[in-house]
């Protein structure tokens, strides 16, 4: 059977009109979901809709309604509730560490950054995503709740104990700064840079049974936030010197601090610190 004329100009009308139905309906699906409580308290879903609202042309949805009035009143809806959850969130975080007998302190309202004395805590409460900095670097990823938070810095601050004591990571640290001088044909008292002592001083912490089976499941985890909080310590607890040996450290100035990776950050008190670069020991008279 054959097209008739008027079955050719329906067919040529009806793909042009079901384009624009289903982009009337992909447009009132988002007016429908931006009803919703739980979707303004949703920054993704927000986004989400909004951009169909900005992409819909005026062909598809006629010279009426005109969104642009409304989407403005959308970005200012979601910029005061953004303001509130961080209101909300930072009260919450603050009770929780003093319920730990903690002090938390805002750094930065954007990006959302606190102080729980010795970490700093990254927030984003869009992705849900909290994240744990010590001396500068990543130590850990949490969900973007108090509860979460605190209990990772606890942990935490429980593995740093477990950890060596400052008079066990002195004499390490000195191994391992002897073992690199001879690798690398230097003499006694040469600086050597922090981190190319990282993996003699992690191997070093290994305990009898990852020496005797040195495989993945035995490895004791020692980073470079590791390293930064035992230097840290000893600074803290004036034990540069020990065993007739002083511990010393070369700041990283300028050009070298643009590295980070070729750099350690030491903390030196709440929101104070140095990039340093090398370390030498030389003896006590």
């Amino acid at each position: 059977m054959h097209n008739t004329p008027v079955m050719e100009l329906a067919e040529a009308l009806l793909h042009p009109v079901t384009e624009k139905t289903n982009a009337l309906i992909r447009v009132q699906k988002a007016l429908k979901s931006l009803c919703s409580e739980s979707t303004l308290e949703s920054p993704d879903k927000v986004v989400a809709a909004c951009r169909i609202l900005e992409q819909s042309a005026p062909r598809t949805c006629g010279p009426d309604p005109d969104f642009s009035e409304f989407l403005g009143a959308v970005t200012e809806d979601q910029r005061e509730r953004a303001g509130a959850r961080k209101l909300a969130f930072g009260k919450e975080l603050t009770e929780a560490a003093e319920r730990e007998h903690m002090t938390c302190r805002l750094l930065t309202g954007e990006p959302m950054e606190f102080a729980v004395a010795p970490f700093t805590v990254t927030v984003d409460l869009n992705r849900n995503q909290a994240s744990l900095v010590y001396a500068r670097l990543p130590v850990s990823d949490m969900p973007a709740r108090p509860d979460k938070i605190m209990g990772a810095i606890k942990k935490q601050l429980k593995d740093f104990d477990k950890g060596w004591a400052s008079e066990d990571f002195f004499s390490a640290l000195l191994e391992a700064y002897r073992t690199e001088l001879f690798r690398t044909r230097k003499p006694s008292g040469e600086r050597i840079e922090i981190v190319d002592l990282l993996p003699g001083v992690a191997f070093l912490f290994q305990n009898s049974r990852f020496r005797s089976e040195p495989l993945s499941g035995n490895y004791r985890s020692y980073g470079r936030f590791n390293m930064a909080w035992d230097l840290a310590a000893l600074r803290r607890k004036g034990l540069l010197e020990q065993i007739g040996y002083r511990l010393n450290l070369g700041a990283a100035t300028g050009s070298a601090t643009q590295n980070k990776k070729n750099v350690l950050y030491i903390e030196e008190g709440a929101g104070r610190g140095q990039y340093y670069l090398s370390l030498w020991f030389t003896p006590v008279p």
